[in-house]
């Protein structure tokens, strides 16, 4: 396993050997779980109000012969599959087992995204293509976590996402087999946890070789909550859409959705509630890992998302406290990585990623700013983007400092 993270490469302090194309491979590894997002959410919204059940109900039904405009769940999950298929050619310093691996479940979802469920009764091939994909997705790992010749740290979190996936999935065969009303649910929860982690391996693979350092025990739990915060947001966003099927989302709000005017608002403002939570305790996570500014606002998002969450719009107007909080909260989630990206004793990949965070951040919320001065057609599409978009980069910043301390405080 010539390409292999190895303790030893790191002790003799060998150059690092970068595999071909290591931040294309990354930038595919994040783009998967946003791809599946955006494609679930627009192939849900081209259903007739009322036809289907986010909580209830699969992604295989959106992408059934029944579904209206098929295509583009179907399409989702085809481009969904080929960048893991991608994501495993790529990555060069994990075992060749996962990589098989991980590439077998990549091919096993584009055939079941080509192989659609009927109007009525189920395909063989779609049933089996898909919980072969999601068996590979959850053993994965497994070779990872094995491996001596790895970190210990990424043997951990490996053994850790093996686990988490093996509950999420144990959580859906429960809902299938007694006809559960959170089928849907738990499969999106599975699915987001499946997509998120050849994340972390990618980031791993592009850092190259690390040495252990003392005083960073609290990393994978670090990168657990940077990971569940989207997830929380995401499944949060569906079951309150479920729950109020009428509004158009492309047109409505977070805010709307936990509004007083919104049906089951309690709902989407949990949602926002533990969000912020966990993002409070992402940034005491990151604290002596990042530049001070960069966690403290972090953290001040974090608190100001879970004041908004409590101060609800009303049915009509706005409430201050809440359009306050939220905008500052905005603030601080499209602004804290300029911290990373000032700083001199940040890692310099680190440093030119978090520039260019930044300056997409504020280009999506410039994007939203005019569809909401506008009263323009994509201002829910518009936000939700942004938001999935703010959430996604904690991720990436736990994930690349867990093994080492990134800066001074």
């Amino acid at each position: 396993m010539g390409g292999t993270i190895t303790r030893r490469a790191a002790e003799t302090r060998r150059p690092p050997r970068t595999g071909l194309a290591a931040p294309a491979v990354v930038a595919l590894a994040l783009a998967a779980p946003v791809v599946l997002v955006l494609g679930g959410i627009g192939a849900q919204l081209a259903q007739p109000p009322g036809t289907y059940d986010a909580v209830g109900q699969t992604v295989s039904t959106l992408a059934g012969r029944g579904a209206v405009d098929r295509w583009i769940m179907a399409t989702t999950l085809a481009v969904v599959g080929g960048i893991f298929v991608l994501v495993a050619a790529g990555l060069r310093r994990v075992p060749r087992a996962s990589r098989l691996i991980l590439g077998a479940g990549g091919v096993a979802v584009v055939v079941a995204a080509l192989a659609a469920q009927p109007a009525h009764g189920s395909s063989v091939l779609h049933m089996t293509a898909t919980a072969t994909a999601c068996g590979l997705f959850v053993l994965w790992p497994v070779p990872l976590a094995l491996d001596r010749t790895l970190a210990a740290r990424l043997r951990r979190d490996s053994l850790v996402a093996a686990a988490v996936m093996t509950l999420a999935l144990a959580w859906l065969c429960a809902q299938a087999w007694t006809d559960g009303t959170w089928l849907g649910v738990a499969e999106r929860v599975l699915i987001l946890s499946q997509t998120v982690w050849p994340a972390r391996v990618a980031v791993a693979a592009w850092r190259g070789p690390t040495r252990e350092r003392p005083g960073t025990g609290s990393g994978a739990a670090t990168l657990g909550l940077a990971v569940a915060a989207p997830v929380v947001l995401v499944a949060g966003l569906l079951a309150a859409q479920a729950a109020w099927p009428g509004p158009d989302a492309w047109d409505q709000s977070l805010s709307t959705l936990a509004g007083l005017g919104a049906t089951n608002r309690w709902i989407m403002s949990s949602a926002l509630g533990l969000v912020g939570v966990l993002l409070v305790l992402v940034a005491a996570g990151l604290r002596g890992r990042v530049p001070t500014p960069s966690w403290v606002v972090l953290a001040a998002g974090g608190a100001l998302l879970v004041l908004a969450g409590l101060e609800p719009q009303p049915v009509g107007g706005y409430n201050m406290v809440h359009m306050a909080t939220a905008g500052l909260a905005w603030a601080a989630f499209t602004l804290w990585p300029l911290g990373l990206a000032f700083s001199r004793t940040v890692d310099l990949r680190l440093r030119w990623a978090s520039t260019m965070t930044v300056v997409v951040l504020v280009v999506l919320v410039g994007w939203f700013g005019i569809q909401l001065v506008t009263g323009g057609t994509w201002y829910g599409a518009s936000q939700r983007i942004v938001v999935l978009a703010q959430a996604v980069w904690p991720i990436v910043v736990a994930a690349m400092v867990i093994d080492h301390r990134g800066t001074a405080a």
